[in-house]
């Protein structure tokens, strides 16, 4: 009896640990920046891995699993889309579609059903692939710009090594599962960091409609819509200061979302991975809301002397005095200095600025060692208006003296 006791002990406490280990599964990351000593509390949200990123100071506000690897999906089309942008200056060059792009126009594959042979512009395309997710056209376009879509994704490769990113890697240009495509959180929003900084990307991929006309192959328009709920006026789910985003979904990455929101001269970044239901829009605005109500952005460095950066994101209770404030030799310019501030161990901002000139040192003023007798009465003809004023009297004085004479030497000669 006391074996099986036993037994059914051991048992239960294996599936106790097996129940816990089940439910992080489920849950995902815990929430890494809840850990520091005066952070405010950020939300609790479904999705397993998220992030939250002050886009000006590239400050991690929110950190859930941040740097784990996870499957993109459709939110890899922000890495593409910048890419074409980057490397083809003519968006009214002509597309030509082939196999490369049509093999991907399948039921289960979003698309916008382009045909072999069929002409659209590259910016048509890019509408395309931003607005109605289609796969197809990401292929095509891939095509276009990199010779082969093999060489386009080495390209997307290259840029996310550029952009700093550690755990990225990309098989296609549209998404589709891919064991070996993928990439995390935090890499996702320094892609959509670079990619809102291209006024054409955010003009297109913040359109809510968008009307591609008849082509060569299509007697019919094709209408587009943007299917990013808080960039859609009207949408419940609208969320004010929207510029940029985009949705991703598979069986394997299950939703996706990527998003920019800019309000009061700040713009954050969230990125929220592997969710269901639909669930990825409110987590990202409850993101938003927590960064905008909870932090701040201020100024640190001298604008004078600021070449980029200079400011700080902490949490609104923080005061300028409260940051730390470091400083290096900047390695490619000796006459420039890296700013870095920190603040309870975190860093908060940084800053390149020019080294301060020396302030120069005033010289001594240099004063007259009063004379001996200095108290020594002045003699009289030492003013020089008086002594003036005196020989101007005393000419005056012969002038009339010698009229005098004249005047007497005349009567006499009368006589």
């Amino acid at each position: 009896m006391q074996k099986r006791e036993r037994m059914k002990t051991g048992m239960l406490l294996v599936l106790c640990v097996s129940l816990l280990l089940g439910s992080q599964t489920v849950l995902g990351a815990s929430i890494s920046t809840n850990a520091i000593s005066g952070w405010p509390q950020g939300p609790e949200i479904v999705d397993e891995t998220g992030v939250l990123m002050d886009a000006d100071t590239d400050t991690v506000l929110y950190d859930k699993g941040m740097n784990q690897r996870m499957y993109p999906a459709s939110i890899t089309k922000v890495m593409t889309a910048l890419v074409v942008l980057e490397n083809c200056p003519d968006l009214q060059a002509t597309v030509t579609f082939t196999d490369t792009g049509v093999q991907e126009v399948r039921p289960d594959s979003a698309n916008i059903q382009a045909q072999l042979g069929e002409e659209l512009t590259v910016e048509q395309c890019l509408y395309a692939v931003l607005l109605s997710s289609a796969n197809e056209v990401s292929s095509q376009l891939a095509e276009y710009v990199g010779g082969t879509k093999e060489h386009f994704v080495e390209m997307m490769n290259e840029k996310a090594q550029e952009l700093g990113c550690k755990d990225t890697h990309f098989t296609n240009p549209n998404g589709l599962h891919d064991e070996n495509h993928y990439t995390t959180a935090y890499d996702m929003a320094l892609i959509m960091k670079a990619a809102i900084q291209n006024e054409t990307f955010c003009a297109i991929d913040s359109t809510q409609s968008y009307t591609i006309p008849p082509t060569n192959k299509t007697s019919s328009a094709r209408n587009l819509s943007n299917h990013h709920a808080m960039m859609m006026e009207g949408n419940p789910s609208y969320y004010e200061g929207t510029i940029a985003g985009k949705t991703g979904n598979t069986a394997a990455a299950k939703d996706t979302l990527v998003t920019a929101a800019r309000r009061e001269k700040r713009t954050l970044i969230c990125v929220v991975m592997r969710s269901d239901n639909g669930q990825v829009v409110a987590d990202t605005i409850n993101l938003m809301n927590y960064g905008f109500d909870q932090f701040q952005n201020l100024e640190v460095s001298d604008p004078d002397l600021t070449q980029s950066g200079g400011y700080a994101t902490v949490p609104k209770t923080v005061t300028k005095n409260q940051i730390e404030i470091s400083e290096t030799e900047d390695p490619s310019d000796a006459e420039l200095r890296v700013q870095t501030y920190t603040w309870q161990n975190v860093q908060v901002g940084s800053a390149v600025v020019k080294e301060a000139d020396p302030t120069p040192t005033p010289a001594p003023e240099t004063k007259e060692a009063p004379s001996d007798n200095q108290n020594e009465p002045k003699p009289f003809f030492q003013d020089s208006t008086l002594s003036l004023i005196i020989i101007g009297a005393l000419c005056l004085l012969i002038l009339l003296g010698l009229a005098l004479i004249i005047i007497k030497l005349r009567h006499k000669d009368k006589e």
